[in-house]
């Protein structure tokens, strides 16, 4: 026993497992961080409190090794087999909580977002609806006055305005967490089209798509998304209809999760090849990475593709995953 004790390779190897041990811990729990943290989350403050309870851990971990060191010639094989098992235990408990307590923090701020981003659209929605229900005789004595002179051509072109402005409500309303069942990417959307609101680009969106059973990466499928909004964005308000077209949807025949990004478009001599290789970019101030970019996402993988079209109108991009 008293051999076993005072031999220095068993002291190398007790506090190689040690530290070993604790570095692996404090890996996973930054690498559990830095994988649930996607979207602009600030947990600086939280993220720093946490990190100061490891250190003094660590370091109450550093003080008994060395307390340990001086005596360990005087402990039994027992009480140093029970050391090495509290120690780990203490360490393996400690990652734990503080990986779930991250978890918490994370899930509450992107809650808050989502709720805040919802809480908006509600409003807007109860607003339009407020306008529409002031405005409603109006718009029926309109109508009426387009039915009574048999103006049809006026008649279609009023309804085409009326309906512009029911589906920017329409829009709002499948603008919904419960539906886009994914705290990042619903905060994504409704940031991009508040962006296009703003820059008086209708929106016409459908969405039939369960983001829980997506078949890839979140990480990715958000990057590779808000590349394209960004660029379907830019195009289209430069274009005179400034329309974008969304839609999310399974397609259950064929095994895949479809997403189409179309926009109104008015450089009609764009190459569609050209604009994915690095550096090239229509876009002022711009350094022509976002397709690129994506076309390195798209290598990693060989269940997703990206297909790019354009016709007279309409610029399109149509991503395919298969599960």
């Amino acid at each position: 026993m008293k051999i076993f004790n005072l031999i220095v390779s068993h002291k190398f190897m007790y506090f190689t497992i040690i530290y070993i041990f604790s570095i692996i811990s404090i890996l996973q729990i930054k690498y559990h961080y830095l994988r649930k943290n996607i979207f602009d989350i600030s947990l600086k403050k939280d993220f720093i409190i946490l990190s100061i309870n490891l250190s003094i851990g660590i370091v109450t971990v550093i003080f008994h090794s060395v307390m340990l060191a001086r005596y360990i010639n005087f402990l039994s094989t027992s009480t140093l087999i029970l050391n090495i098992i509290s120690l780990f235990t203490y360490i393996s408990v400690s990652a734990y909580n503080l990986c779930n307590n991250l978890n918490l923090l994370l899930k509450t701020k992107e809650r808050i977002a989502t709720l805040e981003s919802y809480n908006k659209n509600l409003h807007d929605i109860q607003d339009g609806i407020k306008g529409f229900k002031h405005d409603f005789d109006n718009i029926v004595t309109t109508i009426g006055g387009y039915v009574n002179t048999h103006d049809m051509e006026g008649l279609k072109k009023y309804y085409q305005q009326l309906n512009s402005d029911c589906q920017r409500l329409n829009n709002l309303t499948l603008l919904n967490p419960t539906l886009i069942n994914n705290a990042g990417i619903y905060n994504l959307l409704n940031q991009k089209y508040q962006i296009a609101n703003e820059k008086n680009i209708k929106i016409n969106l459908s969405f039939m798509l369960d983001l829980n059973s997506l078949h890839m990466q979140i990480y990715e499928f958000a990057r590779i998304l808000g590349i394209l909004l960004d660029n379907a964005i830019d195009a289209s308000s430069r274009s005179d209809e400034k329309i974008i077209n969304l839609t999310f949807k399974n397609d259950y025949k064929s095994s895949r999760q479809i997403v189409i990004i179309e926009n109104s478009y008015s450089d009609k001599n764009i190459d569609i090849k050209k604009i994915f290789e690095k550096g090239v970019s229509f876009k002022e101030n711009h350094t022509g990475l976002g397709l690129w970019n994506i076309q390195q996402i798209l290598k990693k993988h060989n269940n997703i593709n990206l297909f790019t079209s354009k016709d007279d109108k309409f610029f399109s991009q149509q991503l395919e995953i298969y599960g």
